[in-house]
């Protein structure tokens, strides 16, 4: 077998009993006490998941990156074989595939879920602020111009002209995407000296690179943060501004806007990084951009109302901060 599909996952699920989860680029399956995660065999201009090999090295780079903030959580590395009773994870025979085992947390305690739900108090924003506060003091510091550049940044946001074409079919906001760039790209080339500055001052971290509400957990006794950016630098090496962004632009998205001005305000009196302040509605666009990228792929496999509204939602918001660049 040179690779797995859908079907051949659903199959395995079905016969371990577990719940089947599909993501963009992901096929994740859970247990009741453990979570498998599997990479799907694809290729995008900002992912490679196209060889086996390829898929078992990010796996391992999966749990030791993601050690650095949920240790728990994150098992080890197992093999799925073919048996002659079919696929099997953790036993003996041909491995045709890798997954990322995992413990598993308990989903109505999700962020997000809490955030739809009304349930999360102020103090865990504080909380999850001082955790990547630290976190971001620890972490290695990138030196590499490449990384955090002015031209490594717009050339990220306008990545999302790739996919101007699924956007405007599935709901006619090619425009939109339009202005997005153009601000986008305006405010960075007068602002460029900026990102050259913050460069220079030890603002680019080999961050988390996806800090949002769907990957944090909030337990009575803890907060756990989890699946962080594995499978590109690019996306992980990155001004902690635009980490911040991404948790600020999220909680906005939900319509917090108080909880997401008290993350800011406390990462900033943590870290003591005022400047931050001057490229957050950038970033905010970024990170609004980026999902709104992410649901016109989801959109582009499997076309559905639900990827629909997230590209209206995400367009919507990423348009309203590059109107205010």
């Amino acid at each position: 077998m040179e690779k797995m599909n859908g079907e051949d996952i659903n199959a395995l699920a079905e016969k371990m009993q577990f719940e089947l989860i599909e993501t963009h680029i992901s096929w994740i399956l859970l247990g009741s006490d453990e979570v498998y995660k599997i990479k799907k065999p694809l290729k995008f201009s900002f992912l490679d998941f196209s060889t086996l090999e390829k898929r078992k090295n990010l796996c391992e780079e999966e749990v030791r990156l993601n050690k650095r903030l949920s240790p728990e959580v994150y098992i080890e590395v197992v093999p799925i074989v073919s048996t002659n009773d079919g696929m099997a994870i953790e036993q003996s025979g041909d491995i045709v595939e890798y997954a990322v085992k995992m413990k598993r947390l308990p989903q109505e305690k999700r962020m997000d879920i809490l955030l739809i739900n009304n349930n999360l108090e102020k103090e865990k924003i504080v909380e999850i602020a001082t955790i990547i506060a630290d976190f971001h003091s620890k972490v290695e510091t990138i030196n590499d111009p490449g990384y955090g550049s002015s031209m490594t940044v717009k050339n990220q946001i306008d990545d999302l002209g790739n996919f101007r074409e699924v956007i405007e079919k599935s709901c006619e906001f090619g425009k939109k995407v339009d202005l997005i760039l153009e601000r986008s790209g305006k405010f960075i080339n007068e602002n460029a000296d900026i990102f050259d500055k913050r460069q220079k001052h030890g603002r680019i971290k080999d961050c988390h690179g996806d800090l949002h509400s769907a990957n944090i957990f909030v337990l009575e006794d803890r907060t756990v943060i989890f699946d962080c950016i594995e499978f590109s630098k690019d996306f992980r090496y990155i001004d902690v501004a635009s980490e911040i962004a991404f948790m600020a632009m999220d909680l906005d998205a939900f319509g917090r806007y108080e909880l997401s001005e008290i993350f800011v305000d406390e990462y900033i009196s943590k870290t003591k990084d005022t400047e931050l302040r001057t490229l957050l509605n950038l970033y905010k666009c970024y990170r609004a951009n980026v999902r709104a990228k992410i649901a016109a792929i989801e959109y582009s496999q499997h076309p559905n109302n639900e990827a629909k509204k997230r590209i209206e939602k995400y367009v919507d918001l990423a348009e309203r901060y590059a109107k205010v660049l």
